[in-house]
């Protein structure tokens, strides 16, 4: 194994963010925090280069996170590329390694299962990562592990188990304090020789944690109750931040931590804001502008409130851009005018409504569609039931998605922990970290006569009714504000999931590479009704135009129809489509992994709030759902 192991860039944001725990062979580690990401490090002379290769620019998002958060984001970073290997040459002054820490530092060895606690900062090839143990083996009388030659000695292995708290905390596992606790008295931590065994007996109850020093031992049974550490030198979650170093210990209000396995889905829930770049911030010129190093270029030359043009001219020409064109954006951003102004909003409803009025809007001018695009389809040339379904269909040929890691959590995901989230760095930075990616897509808008009377049909309002009293039900036990969920949103969502599904059968793309965007809202001043299913690659170039041409007519309403009969059947049915709740917190209705669930990736949702009936309704009455009454 290299001692530098790689991934993609993207994945340094998600799902390999500051936080995550990410498993190696024979190593666990966590990212670190944004203090110890190489522009933090970097001379200030060589921060500029690691900006040119790594900075993503959208000026939209960058204001809805400064009014969200409180504090001014300026800009956002990607994690930098790995330097090359350059035995005669000039290496890459704008690449760097990424920064991790070891986690969790208590580690076993495979041979004679002694626990051993390893610092954080321990290199890989560090002799500390192997087993020293001078006592022997339980099960022989083999050489103890000191005896063996350095080159055999087993290397340590990263224990399974630790502890974390709702607040984002995590630490090591406790395993002095579990030892020990039972009714013999315990001996002190830094004498205790810990042993982890594996016995015959089932599940937990088969691990087992044992000091020689004094014969006291227990077994991992009970460990991941809620309340299985309360009552041990553990009294309360001592707020380990382990990604920000020794020095990111924090008081934390959580009560006591709690058991889980290290690599556990509930381990690390990232908390991403997306953001779709739509016109006028996806023109050239306003993305020059957002850039800090030009904007503070640009306001050093102004005097009292006013640009020097012959430096605008100038300026302008080196970048590349017309000069009038580049001269009224600055004049408009200098007075707070225009598209420029910094928008003070955090609604989601409000930010995506201007995505929503982007793709049926005008069509951006020819030099300006580089990373937005967009193409309006004439719903009367599709088949007569599609017409009377959708109001619109918009092919979009080129978009641009920027996905910003903003904090993260643990335990339970950021929506239930009421907007708690562990920080990111020591102090607040004026940038995060996130990537852009480009990709295509299709919109969809629904109609909203149609839709308006089938969110009146009683059956409609009873099946979302369901699912609202089981949302309110979670919501007062957990202490959490109640959200509301319309028939607009479960049609559109589990829609969305059905045609998703097709595509990826009919495109062959993979159904995890395609990504649904919601676009639902009954607020008078913002009304949405429509989805844009869409792929974003990492790649630079973007994605083959395959998912635009499946949107053609002819086309799009062939499989809109196809996904229609296939959610019309599924294996698991009539369990499935007679369910009255199934999947996390009963949040779904006829909705299973063998009819409507996509990878947690594609969802905004999780994978939940899903119920194929209201829009094809049931065997015995296809008008319960939305397709249903009209004629395929």
């Amino acid at each position: 194994m290299k001692e530098r192991a790689e991934f993609r860039t993207s994945q340094g944001v998600v799902p390999f963010g500051v936080g995550a725990i990410i498993d190696f062979l024979d190593e666990s580690l966590m990212s670190a925090g944004l203090d110890a990401w190489p522009y933090e490090l970097a001379d200030p002379s060589m921060k500029p280069e690691i900006l040119k290769s790594s900075q993503v620019v959208d000026g939209r998002l960058a204001r809805r996170l400064s009014a969200e958060l409180g504090r001014p984001i300026d800009f956002f970073l990607s994690p930098t590329e790995a330097p090359d290997i350059v035995p005669r040459g000039i290496p890459h002054l704008d690449r760097a390694d990424m920064p991790f820490v070891r986690f969790p530092n208590w580690h076993f060895c495979p041979r004679c299962r002694h626990l051993k606690h390893v610092p954080w900062n321990t290199p890989w090839r560090s002799e500390g990562l192997r087993c020293h143990n001078p006592g022997r083996r339980a099960e022989g009388e083999a050489k103890p592990c000191s005896e063996l030659p350095a080159k055999r000695r087993p290397r340590l292995s990263p224990v399974r188990f630790v502890a974390a708290c709702e607040a984002g905390h995590i630490m090591d596992f406790p395993w002095h304090e579990w030892a020990h606790s039972g009714d013999a008295p315990a001996c002190a931590a830094e004498t205790a020789q810990l042993y982890l065994y594996s016995t015959t007996a089932a599940g937990l109850a088969g691990v087992v944690v044992k000091c020689v020093s004094c014969g006291s031992s227990r077994s991992m049974a009970g460990a991941f109750q809620r309340d299985a550490l309360r009552g041990m030198s553990v009294p309360s979650c001592p707020g380990e931040r382990p990604w920000l170093g020794p020095d990111g210990t924090v008081a934390c209000p959580s009560l006591v931590p709690q058991t889980i396995q290290r690599g556990a889905s509930n381990s690390y829930f990232a908390k991403l804001t997306s953001s779709i770049l739509i016109p006028p911030y996806s023109a050239k010129v306003q993305q020059v502008l957002d850039r800090p190093d030009i904007w503070d270029e640009i306001t050093s030359f102004t005097v009292e409130g006013k640009p020097h043009l012959p430096f605008l001219k100038t300026k302008a020409r080196n970048l590349g851009l017309d000069e009038d064109a580049f001269i009224s954006a600055v004049i408009e951003r200098l007075s707070g005018d225009g598209a420029a102004a910094i928008d003070t909003y955090t609604d989601e409803t409000r930010y995506r409504f201007d995505e929503y009025k982007a793709y049926t809007g005008a069509r951006p001018p020819e030099l300006e569609r580089h990373d937005f695009d967009t193409r309006a389809c004439d719903v009367r040339g599709y088949e007569p039931w599609f017409a009377q379904a959708f109001e619109a269909v918009v092919l979009v040929r080129r978009l641009r998605e920027t996905r910003v890691l903003t904090g993260f959590t643990r335990l339970v995901p950021p929506d239930a922990a009421g907007g708690a989230l562990a920080a990111l760095s020591l102090a607040p930075k004026r940038w995060l970290p996130g990537f852009s990616v480009r990709g295509e897509g299709i919109f969809l808008q629904f109609s909203r006569e149609r839709l308006a009377a089938f969110s009146a049909l009683p059956e409609t309002e009873a099946r979302v009714g369901a699912l609202q009293a089981q949302l309110r039900r979670i919501a007062v036990e957990r202490g959490r504000p109640v959200r509301v969920i319309t028939p607009a949103h479960l049609l559109i969502h589990s829609f969305a999931h059905l045609l998703i599904r097709q595509l990826a059968f009919e495109c062959g793309y993979d159904s995890s590479s395609l990504r649904e965007r919601l676009y639902v809202s009954d607020d008078p001043a913002h009304p949405m009704a429509g989805l844009l299913v869409y792929t974003a690659s990492g790649d630079s170039e973007g994605t083959l135009g395959g998912l635009v041409r499946q949107g053609e007519a002819g086309r799009l309403d062939a499989t809109v129809r196809a996904a229609l009969a296939n959610a019309a059947i599924c294996s698991s049915d009539p369990l499935c489509i007679e369910s009255e709740g199934q999947g996390t917190n009963a949040l779904n209705r006829a909705a299973c992994h063998a009819c409507a669930l996509l990878p947690e990736t594609s969802c905004e949702e999780g994978n939940l709030l899903l119920d194929r009936v209201v829009a094809i309704g049931t065997p015995a009455n296809p008008g319960l759902g939305y397709f249903g009454g009209v004629t395929i």
